[in-house]
């Protein structure tokens, strides 16, 4: 696994209009929904959490499926993030827990 820049720190928000993660990487994100379906017009504007991953500019809603999908044909619809949400901010996931790490 890459090391993570001392730009991007665990837990800090980094604004999507500052700059991008890097494809493929599974990040935490903070979105939007500008223009949802009626039925969904209670969301309109709140701010949620979820992770994704960028690739090729555009999002997806991630999933290990998801990031072998895009790798190996470039495109997953299925996944892909609605053009009414905005992604507002992203943040690097921690690393996972290591059995060894609760000693």
């Amino acid at each position: 696994m890459e090391k993570i820049d001392n730009a991007e720190k665990v837990g800090e928000w980094i604004p999507a209009s500052e700059r991008s993660p890097e494809d493929l990487t599974p990040v935490n994100i903070t979105w939007v929904n500008i223009k949802p379906a009626p039925y969904y017009a209670h969301v309109k504007d709140e701010m949620f959490t979820a992770t994704g991953i960028l690739y090729h500019g555009a999002w997806y809603w991630y999933s290990a499926y998801c990031a072998d999908y895009l790798r190996e044909y470039g495109d997953n619809k299925n996944d892909a993030i609605d053009e009414h949400v905005e992604i507002i901010a992203w943040q690097p996931l921690p690393e996972p827990c290591r059995e060894d790490d609760e000693e």
